[in-house]
């Protein structure tokens, strides 16, 4: 086995006191009326042997007394004596009131600030450093930098609560501040990691240093919630709700010394679960190094039902040709230019690289049958495929003599600009076997209104065990200027634009950026079966870890993390990541529509899905966690978690007529039936500035035909209040029935 080395850093007991230019009463007097004074220091990382051990670390309330000197400038600092019933705002209330350091550590306020009276319940919080603009105690938000090459510094964020007993929130007044002083103890908000790299036997008589390192599975913002409203009354850091949070890179900081490579990493965790990229690390010899996980990474503290921050760990890591064994969480060995997937704890071998414009004249070997199919051992022959594929009377494009392909290397396309295999008027209905290699790099952005590793497939082809990492695919319709334009609408998906007549797709696993502006999916755009015998089309046992978005849209839209638009089969699969669209969005199928369904196998969806902006104002958007919208006879949606985020921004408008309709299972439901669907995510909606808003824990807008009696359940404090279903438009909620899980 391969484990990560964590190690206990020791809180570090100093003090620092600095007072303000007003000087507070004397110990043991009433501090009301009299000015606020602070004196402020940090508590140092804590060390945790596993995500769970080091939660118990996670607590103000478990740290020692003292703290060391807090070296940074400015800090906010929020007086909350809440709000009166009739009174209104508290006159002593001050929220996030800027601090300022003169450097000799004596700290001075930007206005005035007093202590009301000492016997008033008030909330006292503080951060670090200040930000401008965040005056809500419930949402302090910090975007966390992307370039911590030059240190960690601006990363640091701080934070300090005054009140937490055992755990809990507790009561405090202006007397229980001795003198009027406030004594800030910092806690580090985000997580520091880092990474000693050991270098493999291939290494040896090289003079070998990093070049640069990132690390790629962190959120883009954070949010301070003082109040605990989120978090069962503990205040606690988290991803934001106000805007979306997304994973982001972060370049590190390289912290070598003599003899050791080293960088470090301030952050806050975005999906660290298995078969994840999560650090890529470029040498000295201009080679890079990606470590994808084989396990998930166990920061998450289920008794707290969050990360816990504030904590320090350290994980050693093997460049090289070599297995890594170790520690207590499993890592995958490195590998050259890429992750092999799956195939972890084995020697690493080289990728095929593309220059971009090498096609090969001949396959690796086989005669293109089931029993002997074409072996694709270098890019230059995948590349040659797409050409054999697309060009004028293609042998590929039919089923009676269909083709069988079987990748046998690691292939890097190298972000240059790829022609999809099969187009509209060819297309691809051969069988394409990954045999579990890895495709990187793949760059789809100028192919046309068919955006994939495949353009278009049918007529029963086949796409199977096949990785496909840091993929960019886009595609835009070609416009209305022209009735030979007209209702040419855009396809997008990491492997096929566009499957008609009963494709299948197995044991698929993708990562990357997905657009269209008009069908979006993960794994594929568009799926359709055909008339039999071509009517049996599948997706399953695909993973999607994707930002998959539709934008520019001049009609009706689909966005979904597995496919955007679908009419066939699917179980199995999971998606990560974020799905966004302005109509039909869903972390599954944007539309699920005749004969579409999910069944056992379970998939799961633990990404974020949202609708963030509106381009057509006369169209009512659906969103929901697995489905968008569902509305034909014979969908089902058997066997399904939602454990993610279900979104709508604040302030989008449509016109006065149209509705946005948010669920967290489906967003519209018309004649489909559900059956062990489990909701076990959350909700946040914004206002809209124009138009209605309907949103349920399960179903956005109910109509007729909607079926959901057997082993459906819903989470309590997930619904947040919300109602069943936001809008009955014709429905029979006597056939609707969810239990309530504690």
């Amino acid at each position: 086995m391969r484990y990560f080395k964590l190690y206990i850093i020791p809180v570090l007991v100093a003090g620092i006191v600095s007072c303000t230019k007003a000087e507070g009463p004397e110990g043991g007097v009433s501090p009301e009326g009299r000015a606020v004074s602070i004196s402020v220091g940090v508590d140092s990382p804590v060390g945790g042997a596993s995500g769970v051990e080091a939660a118990e670390a996670g607590l103000p309330a478990t740290r020692a007394e003292g703290s060391t000197p807090y070296s940074g400038s400015t800090l906010g600092l929020f007086l909350d004596y809440g709000i009166d019933p009739i009174e209104g705002n508290h006159p002593d209330t001050k929220l996030n009131y800027l601090w300022s350091n003169d450097g000799s550590n004596n700290w001075t306020t930007n206005g005035q600030m007093l202590w009301g009276k000492s016997s008033d319940k008030v909330g006292v919080y503080a951060y670090a450093p200040y930000l401008e603009g965040q005056e809500d105690a419930s949402g302090v938000e910090f975007t966390i930098p992307t370039d911590q090459s030059e240190g960690l510094g601006a990363a640091d964020l701080l934070w300090w609560y005054k009140g937490i007993e055992d755990g809990k929130k507790a009561d405090v007044a202006a007397k229980d501040f001795e003198g009027g002083k406030i004594d800030i103890a910092f806690r580090h908000a985000l997580i520091k990691l880092t990474v000693n790299f050991t270098l493999a036997s291939q290494f040896e008589g090289q003079d070998i240093s990093i070049k640069e390192a990132w690390f790629h599975r962190s959120m883009d913002k954070v949010k301070i919630d003082f109040t605990g409203s989120g978090n069962n009354s503990i205040p606690y850091v988290g991803m934001s709700s106000t805007t979306s949070s997304n994973a982001t890179s972060i370049k590190m900081h390289n912290c070598s010394s003599e003899g050791k490579l080293s960088c470090e990493v301030l952050f806050f965790p975005h999906s660290l679960t298995k078969d994840l990229k999560l650090l890529t690390v470029t040498l000295s010899d201009g080679r890079d190094y990606i470590l994808t996980l084989d396990k998930d990474l166990g920061l998450w503290e289920r008794t707290t039902g969050g990360y816990v921050t504030g904590v320090a760990y350290e994980m050693t890591v093997t460049v090289g040709k070599t297995k890594l064994e170790g520690g207590v969480i499993t890592v995958s060995p490195w590998t050259d230019k890429g992750s092999l997937g799956d195939n972890f704890g084995t020697d690493a071998t080289e990728y095929s690289e593309w220059d971009g414009s090498e096609i090969a004249t001949a396959y690796a070997g086989g005669s293109g049958t089931s029993e002997d199919p074409y072996q694709i051992a270098t890019a230059a022959q995948l590349a040659f495929l797409a050409q054999e594929a697309n060009k004028e009377g293609s042998e590929y494009q039919w089923a009676n003599t269909r083709k069988y392909f079987k990748l046998t290397a690691d292939i890097n396309l190298k972000g240059h600009e790829w022609t999809p295999i099969g187009s509209e008027s060819k297309r691809f209905a051969g069988s394409f076997d990954g045999d579990g290699h890895v495709i990187v790099n793949l760059n789809v952005k100028g192919a046309g209104r068919f955006a994939g590793l495949f353009g278009w497939i049918r007529n029963g082809a086949t796409v199977k065990n096949l990785v496909i990492r840091n993929a960019s695919v886009s595609a835009v319709s070609p416009g209305s200027e022209s009735s030979e334009t007209q209702n040419m609408e855009a396809y997008s998906g990491i492997v096929a634009a566009y499957c008609a007549g009963g494709c299948t797709i197995s044991n698929c696993k993708v990562d990357g950026t997905v657009t269209s502006d008009y069908c979006a999916g993960g794994i594929v755009g568009y799926s359709a079966n055909d008339s039999a015998p071509y009517n049996d089309g599948a997706i399953t046992y695909c993973t999607a870890d994707v930002v998959c978005s539709v934008s520019g849209s001049k009609s009706d839209s689909y966005c979904g993390g597995i496919a955007g638009h679908s009419c066939v089969k699917m179980y199995g699969c999971t998606v990560r990541g974020m799905i966004d669209g302005p109509c039909d969005v869903g972390g599954l199928v944007g539309w699920l529509d005749a004969g579409g369904s999910f069944d056992y196998p379970f998939s799961y969806v633990y990404a974020e899905v949202g609708i963030s902006k509106v381009e057509l104002t006369n169209l009512s958007p659906s969103i929901g966690g697995l489905v968008g919208s569902a509305y034909s006879s014979g969908s089902k949606i058997f066997n399904c978690y939602m454990k993610g985020k279900v979104s709508c921004a604040e302030g989008l408008a449509l016109d006065d007529v149209q509705s946005f309709y948010i669920g967290g299972i489906i967003g519209s439901a018309h004649n489909v039936e559900l059956a062990g669907c489990h909701y076990r995510g959350s909700i946040s909606v914004g206002k809209p500035a124009n138009g209605k808003l309907y949103t349920g824990f399960f179903i956005g807008e109910l109509m007729s035909g909607v079926k959901a009696t057997n082993n459906n359940s819903y989470r309590i404090d997930g619904a947040a209040g919300l109602p069943m279903y936001g809008y009955n438009n014709g429905g029979d909620d006597s056939k609707i029935y969810i239990e309530a899980i504690e």
